[in-house]
């Protein structure tokens, strides 16, 4: 419209001409972000509406699931306030690209979702290789192992594919960091065939070259220029062994999603399909008459938090619940005294505290017979896989977290760029163990510096936290040193 008036501007206004049809050209630009979202809509909408049923293609031609996939994405009722739900301010930071990277991981969360065992036996069987036959969450999950001895599966590649694929076909100029390669894909084919059914992409190569969209920052040294401006990094199922335990055993994963403006994370987003809603709800195994139909308002949540806007809870299907800006537990003590700080910790022992040190952390904290129980174990604490700890933590359910990897490990950027948005917007902290803030711009990896993660409600939780850590490494210090043979 506003082109046509222009072309009716007499010649003797050469300068209202030009800003008509610079109007014009930004209204088209406005358009086309508003048909994006539109488009992450509508696959949104229809795969939540049929709770994944309609993700996971059984068709075994290229064509029946190319035409599924088209379903899927087109719906002539969906509209961009239809997927707001009023679930974020309209001055929320950085809107648009929260909406379509929103959009992104409730696919995934979706897939993932439909594809997790139901329990542990379901998965102790773990193949790695598939037939060819779609998954259920009753059936065993094709499982490859990666060279550190890592399990990688079906659930992470379609993730990521998704996601990937999802960000750069709305960003196409954006970069990617992202944990998975297709490497393994292309020497099976049973495993690639399956990935591509999940997900509903057009073809096994459109899967493996969206899951390798995630390696560009391997590339990265190669060209003479500086590092991107824009940066998205995925872990596509963080919490691997969790998302194996399975559904009723308890086993939390999420999809973290983070975006990195010049280096600084700035977008945080953890879609955490098996994490009860309410914040005073830590039943992570389902009780006995759960079931996946019976428990969609009250299991499966996303926390997104962009810079300066604050951090929401949302739930995992749009609508059924209004999100809900979450807050850390307050840091003035009160609500509670730091002596009573709740721990969040991993599951799996051996990794998140390689060498033990949490138990003697924990015992500055609380006391030293009030700490741990008769098997050593941390009383006021929770046990739980993933970055979904970051989301406890900023919704007030525990308040402190604790990563203290193996001595020499350099952690990967994806392990914690989305957690640290999370849980910085709900008001709280989170530095390397010497108090330091953590700097995400070196690229996939962080400092060698940072020789673990804490993160807390923040204030003074955070400082005992620090100075906890700082007075159990000081110990630890002077016994290896007892312990250590004189060489006179």
């Amino acid at each position: 419209l506003n082109y046509r008036r222009s072309t009716m501007i007499s010649s003797r206004n050469p300068r209202l001409l030009f800003l008509s049809m610079i109007t014009a050209t930004l209204a088209l630009s406005f358009s086309h972000v508003q048909a994006r979202i539109e488009m992450s809509t509508a696959f949104t909408r229809n795969a939540l509406a049929s709770r994944a049923g309609a993700i996971i293609h059984t068709s075994s031609s290229s064509a029946t699931s190319s035409s599924s996939s088209s379903c899927l994405l087109s719906s002539s009722s969906s509209t961009p306030e239809d997927y707001d739900f009023n679930e974020f301010p309209g001055n929320y930071p950085r809107r648009n690209d929260v909406l379509i990277a929103l959009s992104a991981v409730r696919k995934a969360c979706v897939v993932t979702q439909a594809i997790q065992p139901t329990s542990s036996a379901d998965s102790s069987n773990c193949r790695s290789s598939s037939s060819a036959s779609s998954p259920s969450s009753s059936q065993q999950i094709a499982t490859v192992t990666k060279a550190d001895l890592s399990p990688v599966t079906l659930g992470d590649y379609s993730a990521q594919a998704l996601v990937l694929r999802h960000l750069h076909r709305a960003f196409a100029n954006d970069s990617f960091i992202a944990e998975e390669s297709s490497g393994a894909l292309k020497e099976d084919e049973d495993l690639a065939n399956q990935i591509w059914k999940t997900t509903g992409l057009s073809s096994t190569e459109d899967v493996m070259e969206g899951i390798d969209l995630g390696k560009m920052y391997e590339h990265w040294d190669d060209i003479d220029a500086s590092r991107p401006e824009r940066v998205w990094t995925l872990d596509p199922i963080d919490g691997t062994k969790g998302f194996l335990r399975g559904k009723r055993s308890g086993g939390q994963y999420c999809v973290a999603l983070a975006f990195l403006e010049n280096g600084v994370p700035t977008i945080g987003i953890l879609g955490c399909p098996n994490l009860p809603m309410s914040p005073n709800d830590d039943r992570y195994v389902w009780d006995e008459s759960e079931t996946d139909d019976n428990n969609q308002n009250s299991r499966g949540c996303i926390f997104v938090a962009s810079q300066g806007g604050g951090c929401y809870q949302l739930p995992l299907t749009p609508g059924i619940l209004p999100a809900k800006r979450v807050h850390v537990t307050p840091q003035d003590e009160s609500v509670m005294g730091v002596q009573n700080a709740r721990f969040c910790i991993g599951v799996e022992k051996g990794f998140g505290d390689f060498l033990g040190q949490m138990p003697d952390i924990a015992k500055i904290i609380h006391g030293e017979d009030m700490a741990l129980d008769e098997d050593g174990e941390i009383i006021k604490s929770c046990r739980i896989d993933s970055q979904a700890k970051y989301g406890v933590l900023a919704r007030g359910g525990g308040e402190f977290y604790v990563r203290l990897p193996k001595p020499g490990y350099q952690e990967w950027i994806w392990d914690q760029a989305a957690g640290c948005v999370v849980i910085t917007e709900a008001g709280g902290k989170m530095t390397d163990v010497d108090g330091n803030d953590i700097d995400f711009s070196l690229g996939a990896k962080l400092s060698t510096k940072v020789r673990g993660v804490l993160g807390s409600n923040g204030g003074k939780f955070h400082d005992a936290l620090v100075q906890a850590y700082q007075q159990q490494e000081s110990v630890r210090a002077k016994e290896d040193t007892k312990n250590t043979p004189s060489t006179l």
